[in-house]
């Protein structure tokens, strides 16, 4: 697997291949950081972060994370920058590195293996092609919002890059999802997170519709 060194951005964020992530970059360093990498067109790395926190030093990330290219970059006011960059690739952290002055690590670029027909893979897979939609449905439901289709990708690794970002679950869990070391695994996976989200969110639509509807009754 290829190793390449690369600038590090823990956060309380866990980010997807494919996943889009708005930054607000004011610390100098990650400025310095920014600067470099749309001179250099390269990539930095996301890892969430297990102890600390995102402004200052002592961050301790987990060592799975995302690769993450920069796509539209503004600089404004104080030399801040605000910028939309997309997850590429998954990584592992090999070790650390002395900072730059921003976070560096050397990473091993994690490629997705091939997806063997299995019966595990093919009944998870009908699981998530099956519970998902109906999930979204009831998640936007809570907000009394209109479902509105979505077109799954049709592998496997892609399905769960897609759908993690969307599943509204603590980032430890999709941290998780996002660590499976096969694509059995990651869709196993997915599907059990999917199984507890749909029983979980209909209760919570259900209450919210008895909550809403005793509110109407009580303004007339």
């Amino acid at each position: 697997m290829q190793r390449v060194e690369i600038p590090l951005f823990p956060l309380r964020t866990v980010l997807f291949p494919g996943m889009a992530l708005p930054l607000r970059i004011f610390e100098d360093r990650y400025r310095t950081m920014t600067r470099e990498l749309l001179d250099s067109g390269g990539v930095f790395g996301v890892l969430l972060i297990r102890e600390g926190s995102e402004v200052g030093s002592g961050a301790v990330p987990y060592s799975i994370g995302t690769t993450a290219r920069i796509e539209e970059c503004q600089e404004v006011e104080g030399g801040r920058f605000v910028l939309n960059a997309r997850g590429v690739q998954r990584f592992r952290l090999v070790r650390s590195l002395s900072p730059r002055p921003y976070p560096a690590g050397e990473v091993e670029l994690l490629e997705d293996e091939p997806a063997y027909d299995t019966p595990i893979l093919r009944s998870a897979l009908e699981t998530v092609r099956a519970t998902f939609p109906a999930y979204f449905r009831l998640a936007l439901a809570l907000s009394d919002q209109w479902a509105r289709g979505l077109k799954l990708p049709s592998s496997p690794n892609g399905l769960v890059n897609f759908l993690g970002p969307w599943l509204q679950v603590e980032e430890e869990t999709k941290q998780r999802l996002l660590e499976g070391e096969t694509v059995s695994d990651r869709v196993v996976q997915l599907a059990e997170i999917l199984d507890d989200l749909l029983s979980r969110t209909g209760t919570e639509v259900v209450e919210h519709r008895r909550r809403k509807f005793q509110g109407l009754g009580v303004m007339n």
